[in-house]
């Protein structure tokens, strides 16, 4: 587990996990986190900005995630049980079992399978709604580069960007990037692996504690007994 002496002050954390959480599928706007702490819109911004900059991070999505990196947010602080059980969906639940495992007899050394390795239940996946563009866009966005950043990427035009990532929007009912990427996350649209390498899911996952993480599994499995894959006969 990455442990750090904390760089950000109370109100700057406080200020990350509020822009990290999405009632009713929405991340909540400056207007909003400000209403619920009693600070101005200005203020929200200003805190937002300090975060950023002592974290080294170019917007507040990236901001969440390195500040989770050095554990100075835990995931259980953004995502209950069940949403968190939603975004790894896509992942074998033995993987979240030896994860617990290390956990438990705190050996936190990146000694899990390499991404290569078969630990993405590809045959669960379901038909999707995005297209290969529409998703490749989305995960570009979600390491926060910019429009033009993933146009170059993918050898197109600005214009061709925003317009894919209109339509995932659309199609996911999302107005921002985090809150598409979110409902991707949890409609598996996209896998949890292709935004987060899964030897860093194990940093991520082990404030929550091996019991915490035993449950996830647990979820998981129930999911797969809910929806099992269907065999040609």
């Amino acid at each position: 587990m990455v442990t750090t002496n904390p760089i950000l002050t109370k109100e700057e954390r406080d200020i990350l996990i509020l822009s990290a959480l999405h009632p009713n599928s929405k991340h909540l706007s400056n207007s909003e986190i400000g209403q619920r702490l009693g600070i101005t819109v200005t203020k929200v911004k200003t805190l937002i900005h300090q975060a950023c900059v002592k974290l080294e991070a170019h917007n507040k999505n990236e901001a969440v995630l390195l500040a989770m990196r050095r554990g100075e947010i835990n995931l259980n602080e953004l995502l209950s049980l069940d949403e968190l059980a939603e975004i790894l969906s896509s992942l074998d639940p033995d993987v979240l079992r030896e994860i617990a495992n290390f956990v438990r007899n705190n050996r936190m050394q990146r000694s899990l399978p390499d991404k290569g390795e078969q630990i993405i239940r590809m045959d669960r996946r379901q038909p999707g709604i995005l297209t290969n563009r529409e998703r490749d866009v989305l995960i570009l966005a979600s390491f926060g580069l910019t429009n033009m950043e993933i146009a170059n990427r993918l050898c197109m035009s600005v214009s061709a960007v925003r317009t894919f990532l209109n339509r995932a929007f659309t199609k996911l009912g999302a107005s921002k990037k985090a809150d598409a990427v979110q409902l991707a996350l949890k409609h598996r649209e996209i896998n949890i692996s292709e935004i987060s390498p899964i030897n860093e899911l194990e940093y991520y996952l082990a404030p929550l504690g091996a019991e915490a993480i035993e449950k996830l599994a647990q979820l998981l499995d129930e999911k797969l007994e809910k929806a099992p894959i269907s065999t040609a006969s």
